[in-house]
């Protein structure tokens, strides 16, 4: 599948395909590049959970990266 078969739809992100993302050191990140390019660009939109928002936050706070943590706030 590739992005342009959820055009206009909701996509459901769960945290995995997120850290990796945001960590940027998987083998999945050329890929979540483009999916993440594809949201950015409005060919769809992602929805995730408060539980995804807390399970991102743990590190950056466990490791006391209050900046970093205030990055990924969705507000």
């Amino acid at each position: 599948m590739v992005a342009s078969d959820f055009r206009r739809k909701n996509i459901f992100l769960d945290t995995a395909p997120l850290i990796y993302f945001i960590e940027g050191h998987s083998e999945y990140q050329e890929k979540l590049r483009e999916i993440f390019a594809a949201n950015d660009n409005g060919e769809f939109t992602f929805i995730t959970s408060s539980v995804t928002l807390l399970e991102v936050l743990v590190k950056p706070f466990r490791l006391g990266e209050t900046k970093l943590a205030d990055q990924l706030k969705p507000y």
